[in-house]
């Protein structure tokens, strides 16, 4: 049987995480190929049956990591290396392929420290020259990166992520004060300080209302009415979304967004930034705003909160929409990457 080695040790990242645990149970469902992960010693309780854990210490962005990840592939002999995130060990294999979820260590400055960002972008560089195939998650992205990288528009494929059935049809978990839900890291391109602007203005007509930030750590942010829960179990985050009034993604950029979609399938309306990539992902089943803007984003939200015929429209075309991204679809899509870049 043919093996693969995926790089899991973002398995515990809010987004990139959701994408490898997706894709890696998708794909042990499937049977067709021998997998294995690179993961750290602590995460190897996460990957799902079937999946062989290859433990490394190697730290993130440093350039031990790249030494691991090459002692890794040493150890196991994949046939097909796969980087999800775009680290690409020194020497990788001739069967390589990359995923790229965003270039904001390009096209945001913010985005991690001047170190960082000097590591991310030379080592997506490397990925995109090494790499015999590149995933991109959204045409938004691959466009992005066919702009950047023009040399490489041959290699590049579109596979959109999934979302678990465990959203379809979930159900708020009792009742409360009704809530807006954000759900996240507080990196400055998720522009956590507008949302609270604007959530400061939707307040004042509205003071029962709540906003939770899922995934943004207990105490920061604190604020009026907010409440920061931390990392939300993956068992608990259906029924919290179910039980929004509204998703609200407010980002400066975003790859994909998953969260989007994740609302979608469980019902729950959406507010979200104008951007290329929330258009997509949300088939335009979404309101609409300016994230430079919190009173665009108080208005829109607010307009969406008093619209019931609103309300109601997004939350069935949402259903439709979701319906269309399963993590089985995108395994079956990523293994014919798989194959065709091993010529079988």
């Amino acid at each position: 049987m043919t093996s693969v080695l995926i790089d899991a040790r973002k398995a515990r990242d809010f987004g990139i995480g959701r994408y490898l645990l997706g894709l890696l149970r998708a794909l042990s469902r499937r049977g067709e190929f021998r997998l294995s992960a690179v993961v750290f010693r602590d995460d190897a309780a996460l990957l799902p049956a079937g999946v062989t854990p290859v433990v490394s210490g190697a730290g993130r962005y440093t350039a031990g990591e790249l030494v691991a990840v090459r002692s890794a592939i040493a150890r196991v002999k994949p046939d097909l290396f796969h980087a999800p995130h775009y680290v690409v060990p020194f020497f990788p294999p001739p069967s390589t392929v990359v995923t790229i979820h965003d270039l904001m260590h390009l096209s945001r400055p913010e985005h991690g420290s001047l170190p960082k960002r000097a590591y991310a972008t030379w080592m997506i560089h490397r990925a995109v020259r090494l790499s015999s195939r590149v995933i991109t998650v959204s045409d938004a992205v691959r466009r992005e990166v066919a702009g950047a990288f023009p040399e490489a528009s041959a290699k590049l494929v579109v596979i959109p992520n999934g979302v678990g059935p465990e959203f379809r049809g979930a159900r708020p978990a009792g009742e409360g004060a009704p809530y807006l839900l954000f759900l996240g890291n507080d990196k400055l391109h998720k522009n956590l300080d507008g949302l609270l602007s604007a959530f400061a203005i939707l307040r004042g007509a509205r003071p029962a209302l709540r906003l939770l930030l899922a995934g943004v750590p207990p105490g920061r942010r604190a604020a009026p009415r907010v409440e920061a829960l931390g990392f939300v179990p993956d068992a608990d985050l259906p029924s919290l979304v179910a039980g929004a009034r509204a998703l609200v993604l407010p980002s400066f950029a975003e790859g994909f967004g998953l969260p989007v979609l994740e609302a979608q399938a469980a019902g729950t309306p959406v507010a979200c930034s104008d951007l290329p990539a929330l258009r997509e992902a949300s088939g335009g089943e979404a309101v609409f705003f300016d994230p430079h803007a919190p009173e665009s984003i108080a208005r829109a939200v607010g307009g969406l909160l008093d619209d019931a015929a609103a309300q109601a429209r997004l939350r069935e075309a949402g259903f439709v929409r979701a319906a269309a991204f399963t993590w089985d679809r995108t395994a079956e899509r990523t293994s014919a990457v798989y194959r065709d870049v091993l010529g079988r």
